[in-house]
């Protein structure tokens, strides 16, 4: 299956601008997005950018940059756009947003796995534990509960579920959840992929309420009924949304 990677990448981040092009461990954030994704055995790689800027920085490491309407609303948009301007067909076409630095490779061919081994799937995604109780918290952290056939539920920046009978927390979690209690909660990564003809209905439709409210494009994608598998990862990744996470990030690319 003919499988294509698109990493938005936009300047005009509201809270840090030009994060794209922060150095993160000697290199610009997005070359390590790439590098990644170019390790996770897929046939072809872009990013999609609205700035000169960073299709030079990209050009610099030998990548491959496609030109978005900076207007577009969200990452899936900008996907679809660069899919529509290589002027290619592909089975699948995986999101990989540009400011995860720490995205692992086997992740991303996790995410692949689950398209190919499920038919059924019009998109997929993937979720890995949380690593502590105030990651959790985080509303900066989006989580995912999922169903029995490891579809999504639901995706919010708030805590789901919720347990109602609880009344204390604890960083160890063992004085309000049994250890299958655990498995509920799910750290959700910025990584999506869909058949072409999901991003198409997808980015056909207009934003949702829900996607507007929490800020979190597959929403858009839920609300309209598309189902989304989430594959397991153990390799958790860490979006960059300020300046304070550079440091964080940089801690785990010298776990890897």
């Amino acid at each position: 299956m003919k499988t294509l990677v698109v990493l938005p990448a936009r300047y005009a981040s509201t809270r840090f601008p030009g994060k794209p092009l922060v150095p993160i461990a000697g290199k610009p954030m997005i070359q390590w997005v790439w590098e990644a994704a170019g390790k996770a055995g897929v046939e072809r790689v872009v990013v999609a950018t609205d700035d000169e800027r960073i299709a030079t920085a990209v050009r610099g490491f030998k990548g491959e940059a496609v030109f978005t309407d900076p207007d577009l609303p969200s990452g899936t948009d900008r996907v679809a756009a660069a899919m529509d301007a290589l002027g290619e067909a592909f089975d699948i076409v995986l999101n990989v947003q540009g400011d995860e630095p720490a995205m692992h490779h086997e992740t991303i061919a996790s995410v692949v796995d689950l398209m190919k081994g499920r038919p059924d799937l019009p998109m997929g995604t993937a979720a890995c534990p949380f690593a502590s109780f105030d990651e959790m918290f985080s509303p900066n952290a989006v989580k995912v509960v999922v169903d029995d056939q490891k579809r999504a539920l639901y995706f919010s920046r708030s805590v789901i579920p919720y347990l109602r009978s609880s009344t204390n927390f604890d960083m160890d979690f063992r004085p309000w959840a049994s250890p299958d209690q655990l498995t509920m909660f799910r750290r959700h990564l910025g990584i999506y992929a869909y058949r072409s003809q999901a991003l198409k209905q997808i980015t056909s439709l207009p934003p949702h309420p829900l996607e507007r409210m929490e800020m979190l494009e597959q929403l858009r994608a839920l609300a309209a009924g598309i189902a989304i598998g989430v594959a397991e990862t153990p390799h958790c990744s860490l979006g960059v949304d300020t300046p304070a996470d550079v440091a964080a990030v940089e801690e785990i690319l010298r776990a890897k």
